[in-house]
């Protein structure tokens, strides 16, 4: 008789083994009743270090994530940001998102002694996002067109010093009069469109991420440079955020600004300021939308996208906000590029950060393994 599986216990055979091969289950692959994983027989130990802001650690370090690592072999290390890091660890990855000069040299010196420590991401590349003008060049540069659509940036001016230049700027631009414009992110109207401005630069606080709106020509002078004025498209009131870690995407439906009729800037003046558009609150993926302004971006062309910006900007971690023109099936725009996101507002991040993790862990040497009796 040949026995596929089994324990002898007591003069019988416990065929549990063998159920779960015939099911196909491997010993040691079970599956966690609680997270929905397998049980693997060998697991590498991950010591990821995070040096994170305390709002940040409280919505990206939730409970479910922390436990799908443990079964994963993976811990969480807080990095004491008051100790030079290499006295701290060892690490395997570090994962951060702290700005500052102090912080960006300690994490360089960490790297130049620890070249084998993945680091999540380098300051350097994570830069560019902090300035709205070098954070989209690469989609510029990439312009992307393809059988799924394509996908580009809304015209847009960097305005530096002298506000009261902003009118002439506009016009050697090719903005034509009249011009409308929209809330701390300055939009202008022209043939149907018009420009939103945006602080120019990204230092994570609310005002850095609040938009404005113009509706007049003496409204240009009042806005304060540095800024960027980026051309407002109407889209729907819909913007498509699209999350990327690593190879892995995931799109998510927000509210955005609404459409901008002709009427509504015939008889608006002034400046009128926005909050911050989209977040968690304004999840429009429940909505009662229009299809045609519903329907997500072909996923083909969003994973070519994610890849080759991935690849262009040295980043592992962000997200994009994207908009579909009004009346368009297939010309899309990227109005925002962002670093570590807020996975947090995610359904089902968890899973999604923690297989990426397990990757990288797999593909680096290994430092110690364990063997699971």
């Amino acid at each position: 008789m040949v026995v596929v599986g089994g324990i002898k216990e007591g003069g019988r055979w416990d065929n549990s083994v063998e159920r779960m091969l015939m099911s196909g289950i491997t010993p040691g692959n079970e599956e966690d009743r609680e997270t929905g994983l397998p049980h693997q027989r060998f697991n590498q130990k991950l010591e990821v270090g995070y040096a994170l802001t305390p709002k940040k650690v409280k919505r990206f370090l939730q409970p479910r994530l922390e436990l799908l690592a443990r079964k994963k072999g993976i811990s969480f290390v807080a990095i004491d940001q008051n100790r030079p890091l290499c006295e701290q660890g060892p690490f395997d990855i570090v994962l951060h998102k702290l700005s500052g000069k102090e912080w960006h040299q300690n994490l360089e010196d960490y790297q130049e002694k620890h070249p084998e420590v993945i680091v999540l991401d380098p300051p350097r590349a994570i830069k560019r996002l902090h300035n709205r003008q070098s954070m989209l060049q690469d989609v510029v540069d990439l312009n992307l067109v393809d059988l799924y659509g394509r996908v580009g940036v809304p015209k847009q001016l960097v305005v530096a010093l002298d506000p009261s230049s902003i009118p002439e700027s506009v016009v050697k631009a090719g903005l034509v009069l009249p011009l409308r414009f929209s809330a701390q992110s300055l939009s202008i109207y022209q043939s149907g469109r018009f420009h939103i401005s945006k602080p120019l630069v990204i230092d994570g606080t609310s005002k850095s991420h609040e938009l404005s709106i113009a509706y007049d020509h003496f409204s240009l002078s009042l806005l304060e440079p540095p800024l960027l004025l980026q051309e407002f498209v109407n889209h729907g009131g819909v913007v498509f955020k699209v999350y990327v870690v690593g190879e892995a995407i995931k799109v998510v439906r927000r509210f955005s600004l609404p459409d901008v009729t002709e009427q509504e800037l015939l008889r608006t003046s002034g400046i009128y300021r926005f909050p911050r558009v989209s977040c968690a609150a304004a999840s429009a993926d429940c909505a009662d939308l229009d299809p045609a302004v519903a329907e997500l971006p072909p996923r083909p062309l969003l994973e070519r996208l994610a890849r080759e910006l991935r690849h262009r900007l040295g980043l592992q971690l962000f997200n994009m906000d994207i908009i579909r023109q009004r009346g368009s099936k297939d010309r899309y725009f990227v109005i925002d590029i962002n670093y570590f996101p807020g996975y947090g507002k995610l359904p089902g991040y968890e899973l999604m950060f923690i297989d990426f993790l397990s990757d990288l862990g797999q593909n680096k040497p290994k430092r110690h393994m364990s063997f699971n009796d």
